[in-house]
């Protein structure tokens, strides 16, 4: 039976380089023409995507934001209610008692509970809900339970909760908003997408998911979406790339392998001429490689997989990882490393940064003798600057800011520590002591950094032009060289096992998607059975559960018997549990990241390679391809890719 498709409801494939920002514009311009009264409701997934947005559209009715400022602002008149405090307790109360109880008794547990019961006289959860006066979004990583503070998954859910709960405040969506996008839809939680189909159903509003499985880079959608999304309306096509040369253009639809996404060159890309065909270069040694390459290319765009490499190749190494370690970058954190250390603009929240950015930019004004901007940035940022900096009444005063920038010039091109440069800040009568004073013990390891590293990173920013795979998203390139690795860590990407999959099956996003999202849903039901991890269990507990998992390991072959993706890359370790049922084989099961980090460099692959514009360069280490290196070639000719096998003499010229 064909799936009744929803006709007011639109889901928009936007394949790399088809345009898909400049075709919201386009939409939103066109529905304000015709229906200049109505209001129109954007969604980003970023501030980054919300602000672009918003340079181009000031006028009312147009409301563009992430989804976490929307829910806040659009909930928030009601978060004082009865009923919210109600739906939060109902929600939360089980987490709030483990939370008092602290069983496990973590440290930074008792200290919370102790400072509650100094500042309330008591600790339950009736004197919490008394002390709770209203429900609020906390803008962080982490619930505040005890304050009915929501934490940014935790406001997704709940808001979900709430339209399900209330229908008036579903209802009153769409009565505000007549026409709803959702920008890059694959990179937004399950509930978010049900929360806006669910309140547009059986509504004259029209919705429409913007964006693009295969350039899914976040790990927040769970595959709970995929029967509403194939009720969605898909008249909406965006078949142009009007990035890449028809070569390349051609490569992208047989990786993609499926004629439903298939693009075509625009007219204005169609004689440019590459300088070599889309390549792969299989090597011995691909550092060594990629220096004579950039020798010839050194403008490419080089795609690392780990921050580390991408920071290394910067001259930042160092920088990098001292900042990794600091605690208010760790992973659980809003804002990582890369973030901050990505972000050269007086907005840099990171208080070091944006001291030494800002002094980038005054060294760098100086240098061009623009006094005028210099002190435009001194009063733009008073909080850094002695009071009296920038004030210029007398020729003498002119005098003595020439000598003082002179001196900051000379001092930041000293072969120093980030620590001595501080120091130096400190005497030059320019900065506020205090603010550099404020910097804290926790930048100990930071500060002993070289300068060298910040200026070569200040530089980079510049003029960008090494990236990771993850992190290059919509970027674009004349020259792009994608460096085939795998990590075996946070990002997840088995490169070398897809490569091995795709060189022997006719793969599709589709096929290897649904595959994962089945087979992580046997290892969730198969944990959650359990009440642990499988990593988690010991000789003990795996003996106790031991007729259960016999049981459910044959049951899931059974399950996926049929399934090619299955037998390649996982059946192995499930025979040998079934033949020797102990505790080191079982672990070797129900592993979502055997299946993840396959998925993951299909789409890593896919998004390196649309990066490019004219020419496309891919570095495979040739002892990782050993045993399937002849069907690879075979395959990657097939797909328009042209192969050079480095030989030891080639090495040497």
């Amino acid at each position: 039976m064909a799936t009744e498709i929803v006709e007011n409801m639109f889901c928009v494939n936007a394949p790399a380089g088809s345009g898909k920002t400049t075709k919201i514009k386009s939409m939103i311009v066109n529905h304000k023409i015709k229906h200049p009264i109505d209001n129109i409701l954007c969604i980003t997934y970023t501030k980054r995507a919300a602000e672009e947005l918003n340079k181009d559209f000031n006028e009312e009715g147009i409301h563009i934001s992430t989804i976490h400022s929307f829910l806040h602002k659009f909930l928030k008149i009601y978060f004082c209610k009865t009923e919210m405090k109600d739906l939060y307790f109902e929600m939360f109360e089980d987490l709030i008692k483990e939370s008092i109880e602290n069983k496990e008794e973590k440290e930074h547990i008792v200290t919370r509970n102790q400072k509650y019961i100094e500042k309330h006289g008591c600790l339950s959860v009736e004197s919490i809900k008394a002390n709770i006066d209203a429900i609020y979004y906390n803008e962080s990583s982490n619930n505040h339970l005890y304050t009915g503070g929501l934490a940014h998954d935790s406001l997704l859910l709940f808001a979900e909760k709430v339209f399900d709960k209330f229908p008036k405040i579903k209802m009153r969506l769409t009565q505000k908003y007549q026409s709803i996008f959702i920008d890059e839809y694959q990179d937004s939680a399950a509930s978010v997408l049900r929360m806006f189909y669910k309140a547009c159903l059986n509504t004259k509003s029209n919705l429409y998911f913007l964006g693009d499985k295969m350039q899914q880079i976040y790990k927040n959608y769970d595959g709970s979406f995929e029967e509403e999304l194939k009720t969605l309306n898909t008249d909406i096509k965006l078949d142009i790339n009007h990035r890449s040369i028809p070569d390349i253009v051609s490569v992208l639809n047989n990786i993609y392998n499926d004629k439903g996404f298939k693009q075509n060159p625009s007219k204005k890309n169609l004689d440019i001429k590459p300088d070599h065909p889309p390549r792969i270069i299989m090597c011995d040694n691909i550092q060594e490689r990629l220096k004579r390459e950039c020798s010839i290319y050194p403008d490419a765009l080089l795609l690392f997989l780990l921050n580390q490499q991408k920071f290394a190749s910067i001259g930042a190494r160092e920088l990098y990882k001292q900042f990794s370690h600091l605690e208010r970058y760790s992973h659980a954190k809003q804002l990582s490393a890369t973030d901050v250390l990505s972000d050269n603009t007086s907005e840099n929240t990171d208080p070091l940064l944006k001291l030494l950015f800002i002094v980038g930019e005054v060294v760098d004004y100086y240098k061009k003798s623009n006094v005028g901007s210099i002190i435009q940035i001194f009063k733009a940022n008073r909080k850094l600057f002695d009071m009296g900096i920038g004030t210029i009444t007398s020729h003498r005063d002119r005098i003595d800011l020439t000598k003082l920038l002179k001196q900051l010039y000379e001092d930041y091109h000293k072969e120093i520590s980030i620590s001595e440069f501080l120091t130096l800040l400190r005497g030059c009568n320019l900065f506020k002591s205090s603010y550099i004073d404020n910097m804290g013990d926790e930048y100990l390891e930071v500060l002993k950094v070289k300068l060298n590293e910040f200026k070569a990173l200040s530089n980079y920013l510049r003029n960008p032009a090494v990236s990771t795979q993850h992190g290059v998203k919509g970027e674009s390139h004349n020259t792009v060289f994608f460096i085939a690795e795998d990590s075996f860590r946070t990002p997840i990407v088995h490169m070398h096992k897809f490569l091995k999959l795709w060189t022997i099956k006719e793969l599709t996003l589709d096929s290897l998607e649904s595959f994962y999202y089945d087979y992580n849903k046997w290892i969730e039901d198969t944990i959650s059975h359990l009440g642990c991890k499988i990593s988690d269990l010991n000789k003990e507990s795996h003996n106790e559960h031991k007729i259960y998992l016999k049981t459910r390991v044959e049951q899931l072959c059974k399950h996926f018997e049929a399934d090619f993706i299955f037998k390649d890359l996982c059946e192995e370790s499930y025979s040998k549990y079934i033949l020797n049922p102990n505790v080191t084989n079982i672990k070797k099961c129900f592993k979502e990241s055997t299946v993840y980090g396959v998925l993951s460099a299909y789409k890593l692959f896919y998004v390196g390679c649309s990066r490019a514009r004219s020419n496309l360069s891919i570095f495979v280490d040739k002892s990782k391809i050993e045993g399937f290196s002849e069907e690879l070639i075979v395959k990657l000719r097939r797909i328009g890719f042209s192969v050079e096998i480095e030989t030891k003499e080639l090495q040497k010229v």
